[in-house]
């Protein structure tokens, strides 16, 4: 959900920070369509598709982390790629460690604390069985929604040897084609794998939320990356919007698709997943092209991107205080049209709440933990370079 903020700052790339808003208002779109049950079900179908904000999280990443890695390169001649995990520790570790707090605190585990499954959870190594994922039910899951941070943090311990390989859009097609066929391997392998020993639905969940099957969508993010590049540019400004519009259409036309959960799962390739990223890589390349007057690129969509991560950690919370807490207020149990209208103004209020408290916690925690890492950068750089001219 995190990554480096010092490219998406400039103004160039305040397309960065709009991703990230629309990212989260999917998300949140989606985990607030459970609280109502009886919500017709072509409604519900179009808003659990909001689960894929978290692939449009991944794309933004991958590209925000090339685009860095690339910028600091033609800087300074090459990445420091400590520095780069400095960045990523400080950038995510406080505000996902205190939240995990927070949870602890609001919904304690049924079946008490668990010490492997928190510190699972906390060294990010959680989505490899389906126990510590966990997709089993009943299991302790310490931060709500936190796979996907899980998986982030595995694809950043990968990327510095990612963008040391994959340098021109030709590699990082065949990046994306390879990973795709990981994906399809690994995924068939776990499921013969837990299929014998945990339920379907447990297997189908880790299957589908595991690195394997979520790097195709960060290999995309390269490829998208490339074609950022203005020799590679196929998008005129002038077209930025039309081409946005036309790829939220084929996004939400997957609610009714034939795609299976995750990759090789039946004879389609592509799981939901990476056919979800697809329209979204050309809804990013599309908004990177907007202007500055782009109807998708807004102050308030930047905005909520900017306090995005936070708002992921915290969103689960507002559905928990707001209207699972109080069903008979928000109308949980309507149906029909009067369904539809109190989950619109649910959601209206779960994400000014989710926006309210994320805005405090990254002005409290996010920002000042940003800041301590890069002085903590600037201070390792500058003892390396008084021992470089101590050691001639």
């Amino acid at each position: 959900m995190a990554d480096d903020v010092r490219a998406a700052e400039h103004p160039v790339f305040a397309y960065i920070d709009a991703i990230r808003g629309y990212a989260i208002l999917l998300v949140i779109t989606c985990d607030l369509t459970f609280r109502y049950p009886e919500l017709p079900y072509p409604v519900h179908r179009l808003t659990v598709l909001g689960w894929h904000g978290v692939q449009l999280f991944f794309l933004a990443s991958c590209v925000t982390l090339m685009l860095s890695w690339h910028g600091e390169v033609a800087r300074r001649g090459r990445a420091d790629i400590g520095a780069f995990f400095l960045r990523r520790i400080f950038r995510i570790l406080p505000a996902y460690y205190l939240g995990g707090l927070l949870y602890l605190w609001l919904d304690p585990p049924a079946q008490g604390f668990d010490l492997a499954q928190f510190l699972t959870a906390y060294g990010f190594v959680n989505l490899w069985h389906p126990l510590t994922a966990p997709t089993v039910i009943g299991q302790w899951p310490v931060i709500p929604g936190g796979w996907s941070v899980s998986v982030e943090f595995t694809f950043y311990a990968l990327f510095p040897l990612i963008a040391l390989l994959v340098t021109t859009l030709r590699r990082a097609v065949f990046f994306t084609l390879a990973a795709l066929i990981l994906a399809i391997l690994a995924n068939r392998a776990g499921s013969r794998v837990w299929g014998g020993t945990y339920s379907l639905r447990a297997v189908e969940d880790i299957l589908y939320f595991w690195f394997p099957n979520q790097l195709p969508i960060f290999a995309l993010g390269t490829v998208v990356f490339f074609l950022l590049k203005p020799a590679t540019r196929l998008i005129p400004a002038r077209h930025a919007s039309p081409l946005a519009a036309a790829a939220l259409v084929a996004f939400f036309a997957l609610s009714w698709s034939p795609f299976p959960q995750w990759a090789g799962e039946t004879v389609w390739t592509l799981g939901t997943a990476q056919a979800a990223a697809l329209p979204l890589a050309l809804f990013v390349l599309a908004l990177s092209r907007a202007t500055p007057k782009n109807l998708f690129v807004n102050p308030a969509a930047a905005w909520v991107g900017k306090i995005s991560f936070s708002a992921y950690l915290l969103h689960y919370a507002a559905i928990e205080l707001l209207p699972t807490r109080f069903p008979h207020l928000f109308h949980t149990g309507a149906s029909g049209v009067t369904a539809i209208a109190a989950y619109a103004a649910g959601w209206i209020a779960v994400t000014a709440a989710t926006c309210l408290g994320a805005f405090c916690t990254y002005h409290a925690i996010e920002r000042p933990m940003i800041t301590l890492g890069r002085h903590l950068i600037q201070v390792r750089r500058t003892r390396r370079a008084a021992l470089a001219v101590g050691g001639e």
